[in-house]
Parts: structure tokens; sequence; C-alpha cells
């Protein structure tokens, strides 16, 4: 699954870690794996695992103060999972390596998730696998 939504004001630059550190935990005892790509201001995150436990977990994220404007991007059944090493990896979306590695897939110059079609965020998402950094 794949969604995006906005930061929330409140929610200040280092509250990233925050997240990271909460979703690494709660996503390792669930057996969910997945990526948090970010900006000053948007999250776009896929979430993979069993059916009922990545909806419980998105539901759960929909309540959360520090989204806002949250939109489902992509659902769908894989068979395998492409982050199958991170509970959560978190990787910044304005990053010059990042841009390096998946500037072809970005249809305009500033990451802009809600403005992607659905298909260049799964694009993106199987690119992010042959990532090795991450937060």
């Amino acid at each position: 699954m794949i969604y995006c939504s906005r930061r929330s004001d409140d929610l200040r630059p280092e509250g990233l870690f925050s997240i990271r550190d909460q979703a690494v935990w709660n996503n390792a005892h669930r057996d969910l794996t997945g990526v948090l790509l970010f900006n000053r201001d948007r999250f776009l995150q896929c979430l993979e695992g069993e059916r009922r436990t990545v909806t419980a977990t998105f539901c759960t994220i929909c309540q959360d103060a520090r989204h806002e404007e949250i939109a489902l991007m992509s659902v769908r059944d894989i068979v395998e999972r492409s982050f199958p090493d991170w509970s959560m990896g978190l990787v910044d979306g304005d990053s010059a390596s990042l841009r390096a590695a998946i500037g072809d897939v970005l249809t305009t110059d500033r990451f802009d998730p809600e403005g992607m079609p659905a298909e260049t965020t799964i694009t993106l998402m199987q690119r992010m696998r042959t990532l090795r950094f991450a937060y």
C-alpha cells in the first residue's frame, strides 16, 4: 500500500525521527516493512505486509495528528516485498543522492507525491529498493 500525506504544522523536522523510531518498533512486532520518503512538508509511504495488518496500520496513521490531507495512492497484492529488511526506512525526498537514483522517475524538479500518478509512485517505490541508504 502506498499513501501520501502532508506534514502537520505541529510536527517539527526532528519529529520525523520519532515517527521512524515508532514505526520501526511497531512494524517489527507486526511483520510490516516499508519506507517513508519525506520532504519539508510531504510524506510518501509504502507499507508491506499481511492485508489486515496493513489496513489496521493505515487506519491508525489516518488518526495520527502528525499527518494531514492523507490520500491513498495504491493498494495491491505483491508476490514479494520490496523492503524485506527495512522495518521502516526513512529517506529525504529532496536529497541529491536520491535525486541521482530516481530523478528520471520524477515528473517535476520538486518531490511532490500528491501530484504523482499512481503508476509513478509504484515505480518510485520499486526503485527505492535499490538504494543502500536510509536514515
